[in-house]
């Protein structure tokens, strides 16, 4: 087994610290009458763990003073556990005495993890644990890690120093190189230990068991014997929730929408851990942004296909508080985690996919989407209809698809009608004399007008701001009987003296006054 231990040493102001964007602030954590922690910005100005609560006051009046909250450090670090739970399932919570003198029960300072299955996955020790490292430092935690083969042992080593290992052959030498007031769960065991004038655990170890017992208790040489392997040591193991929701108080209110990215991140990766957990991810996610008197504000990003990158969700979010107006100061955030779909993982690849290309058009749909809004990223879809005007339909590019126009009836038939003369037939009764031989299949301009435009004709040639010279055609068109709107049309390729090409047309069957030319396209 290979167990780490994780100690925040911090916990209290990193949580703090979590919800500010300008890391110099000064502010103190305090009790009722001790200060317990400070940043660097208040430690600058004389503030420092142990003070007392008046003379910080007296010595910076304008320095803010924030109350510790245990339920907040339960709450952060179950969140990191989810997050852990990306790398291993095995996670425990691990409480400390870390505020001696206290009645209330110790709250969690910690977690250990047990990580020998995952190490040849992640590419073995040093890699996992670079890992760990980065992404807790990018979640806003300071940690100390220890390491060893058994989980006491692990947790002793995090709380001495960072990055402490100790393999099996060397853990009896490591653990027994560590201070004796590790061991110590009260202060009158630190006292006892420094009047008997005991510094390190291999000291310990050198006095007899029995003494030790009946003044140090038995609790203390019972934690001894697990960190070295003598004793069994079951554990607890943290259960994620089903559901992800995580909530982020942010220290200063914010009146601009952008300024909620470097907070908005702090959750999103945690709940990216949350999905490689479970083997899962999401196609829409809503981000809460909470107002003191004012409704919230949500903010729904969807996706083209499920994933649980954090950067790619990091940019859409960006793109969407990119264009978002806040009703009024922001001072707290919530995520919510909603369409969640099983995801297995995707075998590596040497060379990109045949599907990259669409993988990343859909990520470029995406980023439209979030910073315009879903209706405004629209497509043209294609209708099963000979009419050029009714041929296509604009839709929100997410509409799922359809297979034949809104309008069509049953009474439309199943097979489509020809929309030009067969090829090699000879053609009869040619409507504009000088025009070349029809082709079954004409190009077609992707630049329709939304009307028609009657055209001049001068000397038996339609006129639009010069002559028109008939290039191809007629491609003859004829359909509408179902929906009462029959048109009959002979279509031609033009050409003005600027060498433009247009698709024109001209009424089949109609009346004199309705044979005139119409423009309907222009080609590129």
């Amino acid at each position: 087994m290979w167990w780490l231990g994780l100690f925040f040493e911090r916990l209290s102001l990193d949580i703090v610290e979590r919800g500010i964007a300008v890391p110099e602030t000064a502010l103190a954590l305090c009790d009722r009458r001790f200060v317990l922690d400070a940043t660097d910005a208040a430690c600058a100005q004389g503030i420092a763990p142990g003070m007392k609560r008046a003379a910080a006051q007296a010595l910076v009046p304008s320095l803010p003073l924030l109350e510790r909250d245990p339920d907040a450090e339960r709450r952060a670090l179950e969140s990191v556990a989810i997050w852990m739970q990306q790398f291993t399932p095995s996670v425990s919570l691990q409480s400390d005495l870390a505020f001696e003198g206290f009645d209330e029960a110790p709250s969690p300072c910690g977690l250990l993890a047990e990580v020998a299955p995952s190490l040849r996955y992640f590419g073995g020790f040093r890699a996992l644990f670079a890992r760990v490292h980065d992404g807790l430092r990018s979640l806003g935690y300071r940690v100390r890690i220890g390491a060893a083969p058994t989980a006491s042992a692990a947790w002793l080593l995090a709380r001495h120093r960072n990055a402490s290992f100790a393999s099996q052959a060397h853990l009896e030498q490591r653990i027994g190189a560590l201070p004796a007031h590790l061991l110590a769960r009260t202060r009158a065991q630190r006292e006892l230990l420094d009047s008997i004038d005991v510094r390190s655990v291999r000291e310990l170890l050198a006095l007899p068991r029995a003494a030790i017992a009946r003044r140090l208790g038995g609790a203390l040489l019972d934690e001894l014997d697990r960190a070295l392997g003598r004793l069994p040591e079951p554990r607890r193991w943290y259960e994620a929730p089903s559901e992800f929701h995580l909530r982020l108080e942010l220290l200063a209110n914010v009146e601009h929408a952008e300024a909620l990215v470097f907070a908005a991140r702090r959750l999103i990766d945690p709940m990216t851990g949350w999905l490689v957990a479970r083997h899962a991810a999401i196609r829409a996610f809503t981000l809460h942004v909470e107002h003191d008197e004012h409704d919230d504000t949500h903010l729904e990003i969807r996706l083209a296909d499920p994933t649980r990158d954090p950067g790619r969700l990091l940019t859409l979010l960006r793109e969407k508080l990119a264009v978002t107006r806040l009703p009024a100061a922001a001072h707290a955030l919530r995520l919510r985690c909603e369409d969640v779909v099983a995801l297995p993982d995707a075998s590596g690849e040497l060379f990109p996919a045949p599907g990259a290309a669409h993988e990343n058009l859909r990520r470029l749909v995406e980023r439209l989407q979030a910073r315009l809004g879903a209706q405004h990223v629209q497509r043209l879809r294609l209708v099963a209809d000979h009419r050029p005007e009714a041929a296509y339909r604009i839709e929100p590019i997410d509409a799922p698809g359809v297979a034949v126009h809104a309008r069509r009836s049953a009474s439309m038939p199943s097979t489509p009608m020809p929309s030009a003369p067969i090829p090699g037939a000879p053609m009869q009764d040619s409507p504009v004399p000088g025009a070349s031989l029809p082709v079954a299949s004409l190009p077609r301009p992707l630049w329709l007008l939304d009307r028609p435009i009657a055209l001049a004709e001068r000397n038996n040639r339609p006129w639009w701001h010069s002559p028109l010279r008939l290039l191809a055609g007629p491609e003859r068109i004829e359909g509408g009987w179902w929906d009462d709107a029959l048109m009959q049309r002979d279509y031609f390729i033009a050409e003005d003296d600027e060498h433009a090409l247009y698709w024109i047309y001209r009424e089949r069957c109609a009346s004199d006054a309705r044979r005139a030319w119409f423009v309907q396209g222009r080609f590129g």
